[in-house]
C-alpha cells in the first residue's frame, strides 16, 4: 500500500515538472493553451480528485469564500476611484465557457496537485519549497521578460512577478494547514475580473502589485489567527519562513518603488570609479544641506546621474571622479534627488542587461 501511494506521488511529481517545463516553452502558444493544457488538466482531475482527499472543512471553504468576495468587491469599488476600462477579450456566452475550459480548470488541477505532493510530504520543507517554485515557474511569461525596456520590466516584476510569489507562498500554506478548496476559490476570484467580467477598474501596476500583496497578507494572518489556532492541525514551526518571505517581499517592492526614506538606483557607468562602479546599486536620501565633496543624485533631462559637486556658485558643478573634466550643466538644486549614503556591489546587473537590450533595438 505505501509503494503503490509513494508510486502515484511519483507519478504526479513528474507530471508537475513536465507541465512546468511545457508551460514555460508554450505559454503563449494558442493550441496549447485551448486544448492541450485544460485536456491534460482534466485528466489529473479524473484520475486523483477522488483518490484519498481529506473532506474540507465548511468553516474553512465559508471564510476563503467570504475573503474573497470582499477583496472583489473591493476590487470592483476602485473603479469608482480610478475609472473603468474595457476588458480587452471579446464576451459571450461562449467565450465564458472557453475561459472555464482553459483557465479555471487548470487553475483547480494544480492545486489539488499541489495539495496532495504536500500533503503526502508534510515533514519535508524542502520539498514543500521545491514544490512551491516550481508551480511559480509553471505562472511566470518568461517571454514578457524578454522586454527591451527596463521601465515594463521593472512594471512586469512589480504588478505581476512579485504578486505570484508570494501567492503561491500563501496557497501552499493553505494547502499543508488546510485544503485544497481554499486556494482554488481564493484564485478563482483573482481570475474572474480578467477572465469573465467586460469591464474592469482602471488601475495601474504599482496599485495592482500593492493590492495583490496586501490581499494575500491580510488573507495568510485571518487564517493563521483566527481558524489556526482554534483547531489541532500539522505544523511545523519551520515555516514560518511564509509569512516572513511575504513580509520582505512587501518591504523589497516598496523599497524599490522608493517609498523608503532610502532609495536605491543602478550604475549604468564606471564614471565614479573607485568609489564605485557599473553594475553597483547606490542607496540615496534626500538632503537639504549639500556641499562641496558630496556625491549627489540629480536628473539632467531623461537622465539620473550620480556624480561629486566639486563647487557650488550659481549652479551646483559636478565631476565624475574618474572623468577629467566637469559635467557642462546648469544644475539647479530643484535638480537634485538626493546625496549618496552607501552602495551594493553587483546587483544593479539586470539593469545593465536592459539597458544593453534596448541599445540593440
Amino acid at each position: 500500500m505505501f509503494k503503490r501511494k509513494l508510486l502515484k506521488n511519483k507519478s504526479l511529481l513528474a507530471y508537475l515538472i513536465i507541465y512546468t517545463i511545457i508551460e514555460i516553452l508554450f505559454y503563449t502558444n494558442n493550441f496549447y493553451i485551448n486544448f492541450f493544457k485544460p485536456f491534460f488538466s482534466l485528466i489529473i482531475l479524473i484520475i486523483f480528485y477522488y483518490q484519498n482527499l481529506k473532506l474540507s472543512k465548511k468553516k474553512e471553504i465559508n471564510i476563503a469564500l467570504t475573503i474573497s468576495i470582499i477583496f472583489f468587491i473591493l476590487y470592483l469599488a476602485s473603479g469608482l476611484i480610478f475609472g473603468f476600462n474595457k476588458n480587452i477579450s471579446n464576451y459571450s456566452l461562449i467565450n465564458i465557457l472557453a475561459s472555464l475550459w482553459k483557465v479555471f480548470l487548470p487553475l483547480c488541477s494544480i492545486e489539488i496537485i499541489r495539495f496532495k505532493l504536500l500533503r503526502s510530504n508534510k515533514n519535508n520543507f524542502i520539498f514543500s519549497t521545491l514544490i512551491t517554485i516550481i508551480i511559480i515557474l509553471s505562472e511566470i511569461n518568461f517571454k514578457a521578460l524578454n522586454t527591451s525596456h527596463n521601465i515594463i520590466f521593472f512594471h512586469y516584476l512589480a504588478s505581476i512577478i512579485i504578486p505570484v510569489i508570494v501567492e503561491n507562498f500563501l496557497y501552499t500554506y493553505l494547502s499543508l494547514n488546510f485544503h485544497y478548496k481554499t486556494s482554488i476559490i481564493i484564485k478563482i476570484f483573482n481570475e474572474i475580473p480578467k477572465t469573465i467580467l467586460p469591464i474592469i477598474p482602471y488601475t495601474n501596476w504599482f496599485i495592482e502589485g500593492s493590492f495583490a500583496i496586501i490581499k494575500v497578507l491580510i488573507i495568510y494572518y485571518l487564517f493563521k489567527y483566527f481558524i489556526f489556532n482554534k483547531k489541532t492541525i500539522y505544523h511545523s514551526p519551520r515555516l514560518n519562513i511564509y509569512p516572513i518571505a511575504i513580509t520582505a517581499s512587501i518591504f523589497l517592492v516598496l523599497f524599490m518603488l522608493g517609498l523608503f526614506t532610502y532609495k536605491p538606483i543602478a550604475i549604468l557607468s564606471n564614471s565614479m570609479m573607485p568609489t564605485f562602479k557599473r553594475g553597483d546599486v547606490v542607496i540615496y536620501k534626500a538632503q537639504e544641506n549639500i556641499v562641496p565633496g558630496d556625491i549627489i543624485v540629480f536628473q539632467y533631462q531623461n537622465q539620473i546621474i550620480v556624480h561629486r559637486v566639486v563647487s557650488i556658485n550659481e549652479y551646483y558643478v559636478t565631476k565624475g571622479d574618474a572623468n577629467n573634466n566637469v559635467d557642462y550643466i546648469k544644475l539647479q538644486k530643484k535638480d537634485i534627488k538626493g546625496v549618496y549614503k552607501f552602495s551594493l556591489k553587483y546587483l544593479g546587473y539586470p539593469a545593465i542587461w536592459q539597458c544593453r537590450q534596448l541599445s540593440e533595438i
